[in-house]
Formats: structure tokens, C-alpha cells, sequence
């Protein structure tokens, strides 16, 4: 459904002229804003409209200074509308020491342990953008059950994946990655290239500190016969980018002294080798062969 009220208010700041007039009707619209928000008799729809143009005059410049606690009610609201303003607003305008992002946490923990794919897809978002220390002590845990439950759609897995990296880049101390290692190894065997990219991702950052811990993706980084569907093909390659990414992520470990691992080795590197010696055809084909 369209917001006809902020339809309007953008058209009115697009026809200012000149900064002053533009000044003069974003005051006003600040000024409307604030009243409403104090009566306090708002319904969804218009906290959403109301957030709506808070979030276009930010992204103008302006500063906002007001507001945040109605966009983390729309966090909690069961419409998928609202709870998706609600959480670009915290995006936008919290950041990771912000004494705003404790109230938060529970909404989002919520949406974390919610059936709802799209809910969680919106709340892992939000965690990866602000990443905080408290949502990294708060919700770990639970983006980590996310990328190892069984249950979870690919789509679920990557997002987790990468958000537990980003969580991990900021605060490692928190992130009791000795203990997850296992389960996040066996990850990197997903039938899902998707999934095996951002686990692999998560893994090469891991295993730069703990290598004995993740010494198990040696071997699972060596792979030469596997299925692929065809989208995973570029150039004849098929996923050139993950292909880098297990090179680089063997780079962390001394050459291998079992006699069949390293067979599969040179094995697995001739058939790069192989694959790449092609006549490029154009620009695109020769990256895919140079990745």
C-alpha cells in the first residue's frame, strides 16, 4: 500500500528551489511529526509513514534527533510493512554504541527464533549492520543455531554465515569459535554453493586463529568430483570465486604429508589448471580464468 502523505512530502522538497525553502518545510514536517508522536494515539500504518519521512530527511542530511522508539515498535509489529521500516530505520539511525540498541535486542532475538524466514532474513540485516557488542553477547548463540539447524533454507544459512563473520571481525573475543568448529566445517560440504561460499568466508577469517581447531577444512577444501548446477557456472568455470577461496584457505596450512590427500591435491590443481587454458573469448572470460 502506497503512503500517499510521504508521496507528497518528497514531491514538495524535490520543487524547493533554493536550501531555505527546503529548510523552512522540513522544520515544519519535524515540527507536524513530533506532535503526533506525543499524542501517542498512532496507529501502524502511520508510525511507518511518520518513520518513512524521518529516514528521507536523514538520508538528505538532516539531523533526527527523535523517532527511535517508534521505529523499534514497528519492529515488533506482526506486518511484515512495518516491521521492515521499523528495521531500516534502527539500521539507519543506530549505531553499535548507541544506548538504544539494548532495546532492540529482544525484538530481534525474537525474530531470530521466529518460523518466519523473512523475519529472520530481516533481524540477521540488522545485526550484520549494526554489530554492536551487546548483539554480539546477546545473539551469537543464535545466529549460529540459525547456520546449523538443519531446518534453516539456504537463503538463512548465508545470511547467518556472513553475519556470524561480521560479528566475529568486530568482537572475537566473544564468538566461542574453538567450540563451533566442527559443526561449521561440515557446512563447507553443502550441496548449496551459495551456503559453501559464506561458510568458507566465515572459516578462512576462523582458522587464521585457530587453525588446529579448523584443521578439518583442509580436507574438505580438496574436492575435484562434485555435482554443480549449471547457474554456478561462469565461463566454463564453475564458481571461480569459491575455487579462490579454498586455495587462499589452504594457504594457512603446511603442505599435507598424507600421501593420498596430496594425490587429491595436485590432482584437484592440475584440473585447474586444465580448465583455464582455454582461449579466452572476451573481457568476462578471461577474469573467470584469472579469478
Amino acid at each position: 500500500m502506497s503512503m500517499r502523505g510521504l508521496t507528497v512530502f518528497i514531491a514538495d522538497i524535490r520543487n524547493c528551489r533554493v536550501r531555505e525553502m527546503e529548510e523552512k518545510r522540513i522544520n515544519k514536517e519535524m515540527a507536524n511529526i513530533r506532535s503526533k508522536f506525543k499524542e501517542g494515539r498512532l496507529d501502524g500504518y502511520s508510525k511507518k509513514k511518520y518513520v518513512c519521512k524521518l529516514l528521507y530527511m536523514y538520508i538528505l542530511g538532516w539531523e533526527i534527533d527523535f523517532g527511535h522508539m517508534e521505529a523499534v515498535n514497528l519492529i515488533s509489529s506482526p506486518k511484515y510493512s512495518e516491521k521492515q521500516i521499523g528495521y531500516l530505520a534502527v539500521t539507519l539511525l543506530f549505531h553499535e554504541n548507541s544506548d538504544l540498541v539494548r532495546l532492540v535486542v529482544n525484538s530481534i532475538k525474537k525474530d531470530l527464533d521466529n518460523m518466519n524466514e523473512i523475519n529472520q532474513c530481516l533481524a540477521l540485516h540488522a545485526i550484520a549492520n549494526i554489530g554492536g557488542r551487546e548483539m554480539a553477547e546477546s545473539l551469537a548463540t543464535d545466529v549460529h543455531r540459525l547456520l546449523i539447524s538443519p531446518t534453516s533454507k539456504s537463503f538463512v544459512q548465508k545470511k547467518a554465515a556472513l553475519t556470524l563473520l561480521r560479528l566475529y571481525r568486530k568482537h572475537a573475543d566473544v564468538i566461542p569459535a574453538q567450540e563451533w568448529a566442527e559443526r561449521i566445517i561440515a557446512l563447507m560440504s553443502s550441496y548449496d554453493l551459495g551456503v559453501g561460499l559464506s561458510v568458507t568466508t566465515l572459516v578462512m577469517a576462523l582458522a587464521q586463529n585457530y587453525p588446529n581447531e579448523y584443521f578439518g577444512c583442509y580436507e574438505k577444501a580438496i574436492l575435484v568430483d562434485r555435482d554443480y548446477s549449471l547457474e554456478y557456472i561462469y565461463y566454463k568455470i564453475p564458481t571461480p570465486w569459491l575455487q579462490v577461496k579454498l586455495l587462499r584457505l589452504l594457504q594457512y596450512y603446511p603442505p599435507t604429508e598424507d600421501p593420498h590427500l596430496f594425490q587429491e591435491l595436485t590432482d584437484l590443481l592440475q584440473h585447474i589448471i586444465a580448465n583455464s587454458q582455454d582461449t579466452p573469448k572476451n573481457i568476462q572470460h578471461n577474469n573467470a580464468q584469472n579469478a
